[in-house]
């Protein structure tokens, strides 16, 4: 007669240790998560437009937006409004009315910010969690320019620490340089085909000159897949194609598809896991000892 309880139990005992390493995994990836964070940016950058580099960015600032609360700012620095389109609720936009309040805009260019913390945060209340510093789709509202940026990112990070800036494909727009030259962190994004592993190389190249260390220490790539056929370049990615860079395959979700606000509660699984994973990656050597 077969017995089924010593069948549970031989089963139990041979999957144990990969479920105590998950678990393990997943509690050290809280934590990291979790823990106070030294005040920082976090660039994300991509060669060009459709690459998921958007979506890249508002994934990581809900994922962080989750553990760190509202000291996290999401900042749109390019003109598609990619950014308002994947994280608002709401469909204003908070860029003119709060660079004009803190001074660095218009009319009260140079004054001292006649503002604090709580109308900031009333007013960058746009997407749930996180704050959104960025403007509606259709350029209703100039994004944060090269000149800006630097004023901007220094003002605000009084109040938001922790600061994820989109910034417009790596072309000729000024304010990439400007961002990725303050950086702390770079998420490089393509996509997992050929044409995106050779992007890889040559955003590589043309980033590393303008960050503060080396690209290997603070980077992050990932890899995102536009639709439900296996990554065949992906799976092929090699030490020499990685450049030594942690990388990560975001997989197809058809959650992620449409160009409409990010729900974090319709992610995969395997989605919520890897971008949780980058996260981690991302904020582990920011964390306050």
């Amino acid at each position: 007669m077969t017995d089924y309880r010593h069948i549970g139990r031989t089963m139990v005992r041979a999957l144990d240790p990969r479920l105590t390493a998950r678990l393990r995994a997943e509690r050290e990836r809280r934590e990291i998560l979790s823990a106070r964070l030294r005040a920082g940016t976090i660039a994300v950058v991509g060669p060009g437009s459709g690459t998921g580099r958007s979506t890249v960015a508002a994934l990581l600032t809900s994922a962080l937006a989750r553990h760190q609360g509202g000291g996290v700012l999401a900042v749109d620095t390019g003109r598609g409004g990619g950014l308002h389109a994947r994280l608002a609720v709401r469909p204003a936009g908070s860029t003119e009315v709060v660079l004009a309040a803190l001074g660095l805009r218009g009319a009260t260019t140079g004054r001292r910010p006649a503002v604090g913390q709580r109308w900031l945060r009333e007013r960058l209340a746009l997407a749930g969690r996180a704050m959104l510093l960025a403007g509606p789709p259709g350029g209703a509202e100039s994004p944060v320019t090269a000149a800006e940026y630097g004023a901007v990112s220094t003002t605000l990070s009084r109040w938001f620490p922790v600061r994820v800036v989109d910034t417009p494909p790596l072309t000729g727009d000024p304010v990439v340089p400007a961002v990725l030259t303050r950086a702390d962190r770079v998420v490089l994004v393509a996509p997992s085909d050929d044409r995106g592993l050779r992007w890889l190389a040559d955003c590589r190249a043309w980033i590393v000159p303008l960050l503060r260390e080396p690209f290997d220490r603070i980077g992050v790539q990932v890899l995102v897949c536009r639709d439900a056929r296996p990554p065949d370049a992906a799976a092929r990615l090699s030490p020499g194609d990685s450049g030594g860079v942690p990388t990560f395959v975001l997989p197809f979700d058809p959650a992620l598809r449409d160009a409409a606000a990010l729900r974090w509660a319709d992610l995969s699984a395997r989605t919520e896991e890897i971008i949780l994973d980058i996260a981690a990656q991302i904020v582990r050597d920011m964390r306050l000892r």
